[in-house]
């Protein structure tokens, strides 16, 4: 028999250590992995959410205003809530229903309604822990930005939009030759090229003297019969055709220049008032690249207390672009500015504009301001709570729902501002510049100059026609006349009244003596007097 296995004490402290290498690692990874990931869930930290019955059960919270059109209006011929009205107020009347609480309504600041930063000021922003706070929460048009996220808690954006450029609408260029404008000058040339070559090859085909037909409309000696097919070839511009080809190659050419003619006064027809409206509408300033790009070259106007100084601010320190600015009070007196020539352009967020322009522009500013280019530095609008606050929560909750149900985009509708909306600017790039779409006498001077040097014209080519036919009626040229003289009495058309009575009784007597019944027979006469 075999002797017992036996292990020393430092056998066995090495099978130990080996064993705690190996399996240890094994043991650890075949633990469970998701363990140091658990948390536990804690109270939520609201306890009102949207659609509750109860909700804040009714109560009312203090909302501190930028007055700001169509967002908020302020009446002051009313007294409490009722003041106020806009897209904002509408908002805040949805949220009564999802929240079951009320709202009570202040100007931010009074000395400067549109300023949103006092807004602001107003739930706190801005200010140390223990300092009071007037307001629950503020609202107008805020900017939801960056910055102001350190200052207060935003609910989600109830709207998106974006600034747009405004800028003076041009001045119409009433030039005497505006209507050859839709055409090239090369383009005119062709034209006049196709006339000559036309009147050519007609004259060629249809000159009395050249003709293979028997008749011919073109009149005259080889001269006057050059003038008169290059007269026919241009008649058919102004659509004021006298004559037709006899001959099959005269049809054939006129058919080519019939075909011409008619694409021509069709693309000039409609491309007439098109080219006067988009010329019209050419500005110098079409975009906010257009400030970017010229250092300070234009001088803007912006509203003071509100995102756009902190805007152009952002601007230049990430951009290193400069700009020539001045602040107004309001952003009425900025697009005042702009539109007295006193300033080159301002922006303005894009839901003020197409208000302005709908509804608000001054009778004096009509048709002298017209938004340009595209949408840019785009931004949401939120309420804006205190950061002690967490009722930022269940209002943003109520907005989302809000936003599915489409209510916040029938509000845009009623409004009418937002993607679906459009400003009523097209017709001050009209050629008459008055909003109306008519154009004005000074549209015409130079097509009633260019009629007046034609009728001058042929005047006096008529009078040139006359002095040869009275020195022709004086040298006793049987095709002439006197002028004065009547013309050759035309013949008569209709028989004597009479004369047509007694012959019609003699005919009908010689019917009866024939043989024929009275009374069964008629007689007509028709004839024309020498």
């Amino acid at each position: 028999a075999s002797a017992p296995v036996t292990w020393s004490t430092r056998e066995m402290q090495r099978f130990l250590t080996a064993f705690l290498v190996v399996a240890l690692p094994l043991l650890v990874l075949g633990g469970d992995a998701t363990k140091g990931r658990r948390q536990t869930i804690a109270t939520p930290i609201n306890d009102v959410f949207h659609g509750d019955i109860d909700g804040f059960g009714g109560r009312v919270f203090s909302v501190s205003l930028q007055i700001i059109h169509p967002f908020v209006f302020l009446d002051e011929t009313k007294e409490g809530n009722e003041r106020f009205s806009g897209y904002t107020i509408d908002l805040f009347d949805l949220l009564k229903d999802e929240l079951k609480c009320d709202f009570e309504y202040f100007v931010g600041d009074p000395d400067e309604p549109e300023s949103a930063h006092a807004a602001l000021e107003a739930v706190g922003a801005g200010k140390e822990v223990g300092e009071e706070r007037e307001a629950d929460l503020a609202a107008g048009m805020i900017h939801m930005t960056a910055n102001r996220t350190r200052l207060v808690h935003f609910t989600t954006p109830y709207m998106s939009s974006g600034y747009v450029m405004v800028v003076p609408v041009p001045k119409v260029d009433r030039g005497l030759w505006n209507f050859f404008a839709p055409f090239d000058g090369l383009l005119w040339l062709l034209v006049i090229f196709e006339m000559i070559v036309v009147a050519i090859a007609f004259y060629l085909t249809e000159a009395p003297h050249l003709t293979v037909h028997p008749e011919t409309d073109v009149e005259g000696s080889p001269v006057m019969a050059a003038a008169d097919v290059f007269y026919f070839s241009c008649s058919l511009l102004t659509c004021t055709l006298d004559k037709s080809p006899r001959t099959w190659g005269g049809k054939v050419i006129m058919l080519g220049h019939g075909w011409f003619m008619l694409i021509l006064i069709a693309s000039y027809t409609a491309n007439l008032a098109s080219f006067l409206t988009a010329n019209a509408l050419t500005t110098r300033i079409t975009g906010w690249d257009s400030i970017t790009s010229t250092g300070t070259q234009y001088k803007l106007a912006i509203p003071r207390g509100t995102a756009h100084k902190d805007f152009l601010e952002f601007e230049e320190g990430h951009y290193g672009f400069e700009f020539n600015f001045v602040e107004t009070d309001t952003f009425e007196e900025a697009f005042s500015m702009v539109a007295e020539g006193k300033a080159d352009a301002t922006f303005e967020d894009e839901p003020v504009v197409q208000y302005y322009f709908e509804e608000d522009v001054p009778d004096e500013y009509n048709c002298k301001l017209m938004p340009v280019g595209r949408v840019f530095a785009p931004v949401g609008y939120g309420l804006a709570f205190s950061l002690d606050s967490q009722d930022f929560i269940p209002f943003s909750q109520a907005i989302v729902h809000i936003l599915e149900l489409g209510d916040l985009t029938r509000l845009q509708y009623k409004w009418e501002i937002g993607p679906g909306a459009s400003t009523q600017t097209e017709l001050c790039g009209s050629p008459g510049g008055d909003g109306s779409g008519a154009f004005f006498a000074q549209d015409f001077w130079g097509l009633t100059l260019m009629t007046s040097l034609f009728v001058i014209a042929g005047l006096i080519v008529n009078g040139v026609e006359r002095h040869a036919a009275k020195k022709a009626a004086a040298a006793g040229d049987p095709a002439a006349r006197e002028l004065g003289d009547a013309p050759p009495a035309e013949p008569a058309r209709k028989a004597d009244v009479s004369l047509e009575s007694a012959i019609q009784k003699g005919v009908v007597q010689g019917l009866v003596n024939a043989g024929h019944t009275p009374g069964a027979v008629t007689a007509t006469v028709g004839y024309v007097l020498p």
